[in-house]
């Protein structure tokens, strides 16, 4: 049984054994921690780094962060992190074969070239320290080996998935709350394209509840219509404050009738905008309205798990609004396509064995 040392930074919703006792409460997505929720049912340990005081993504956390690692005497295979930033020092002396434990991280965007031939040159160091760079979609590791900077070998893609034990326990919580009248919901808040969401819900008799984190966006959309009602989740950065709002608002979308997802691609983030919307969606069995984006995977389009419009097209999500909000029967069967896509095809327990094979074999 291999042992997996897994990495990540403390954020406003607590650090990873809060995060994980959450989970066990079924009030944090397991999803979310990338497979660490699902690693002992795979037959893998694993044991968190003891740091002494950092844990964090700043610069001047990587030699403090590298330093505990190296210190820890206890055993283990791999180190495992969803986002490098905090051991970028670790994986350049792995780089340079003076760490002799393999590194595995999620790199969100796909890889690209640097500018200047110092700041290409580290970066080609930097990268040769990491054992498997997984990604979210295929279109990213594509271009990631087209660079020529990694191979197919060291790279993976990985369908992630939804956390069906916590969205579970949502659906029967909110059994037979659900709202009587069609209401949409629109969450999440990377990228979002608030502008074109307003301007296709101004004017309808279908309801819109948006939620939002941002004060200056809230002080300017929150009479903006009748039909949209306007929420802010105070961002306090505790604890209490981000679960609170997290799993309340999935319980809202629980009780409601359609996601919406609509976000502005940027031409230098190369992101999956609304993955994690989309994914929560799917395990709530809602079907969504969503932008497209070149780097959300392809099979949610493909598994008809919504109606998917272009960037910018306040008409056609205005059209897509309508025709889904006026027929209940589209809505059920996305719905159900969205459900039986997350039970069937991509998931938590899914994701979680796949992930401890490439554990296995790495």
């Amino acid at each position: 049984m291999k042992t997996i040392m897994y990495f990540i930074a403390a954020g406003p919703d607590g650090n990873i054994e809060q995060k994980m006792h959450n989970w066990t409460n079924k009030r944090y997505r397991g999803d979310l921690l990338y497979g660490l929720t699902h690693f002992e049912i795979n037959n893998l340990g694993f044991i968190f780094p003891q740091f002494k005081k950092y844990r964090s993504i700043e610069t001047s956390s990587w030699i403090p962060n590298m330093l505990d690692i190296l210190r820890d005497k206890r055993k283990y295979d791999i180190v495992y992190t969803p986002y490098y930033e905090g051991i970028q020092a670790l994986i350049y002396l792995r780089a340079l074969r003076l760490y002799r434990k393999r590194i595995v991280v999620w790199n969100h965007p796909p890889i690209e070239k640097s500018g200047g031939f110092l700041r290409a040159s580290l970066y080609k160091l930097f990268l040769k320290g990491i054992d498997k760079i997984i990604f979210t979609n295929k279109k990213a590791q594509t271009e990631s080996v087209q660079t020529g900077l990694v191979s197919e070998d060291n790279t993976a893609v990985f369908d992630w998935g939804a956390d069906l034990d916590f969205f579970n326990n949502i659906l029967n919580e909110i059994s037979g709350k659900e709202y009587k009248d069609v209401r949409f919901i629109s969450t999440g808040v990377d990228h979002r394209d608030f502008e074109t969401l307003v301007n296709a819900f101004k004017g309808l008799s279908l309801k819109l509840d948006l939620y939002l984190v941002d004060k200056e966006i809230y002080e300017k959309y929150k009479d903006v219509a009748e039909n949209i009602l306007v929420h802010f989740i105070e961002p306090n950065g505790s604890l209490e404050s981000s679960l609170l709002s997290s799993y309340t608002v999935a319980k809202e979308l629980a009780k409601s009738s359609v996601s919406v997802i609509c976000s502005k691609p940027v031409p230098d983030r190369k992101l999956s905008f609304g993955l994690t919307s989309i994914i929560e969606a799917t395990g709530l069995g809602k079907p969504v309205v969503i932008t497209r984006n070149n780097y959300l995977p392809q099979h949610f389009e493909d598994n008809k798990v919504g109606l998917f419009v272009n960037p910018d097209d306040v008409v056609g999500l205005r059209n897509n609004i309508i025709k889904i909000g006026t027929d209940s029967e589209l809505r059920r069967r996305l719905g159900e396509n969205a459900r039986q896509f997350a039970l069937k095809k991509c998931n938590l327990e899914l994701f979680s064995k796949d992930l401890a094979l490439m554990f296995e074999n790495i």
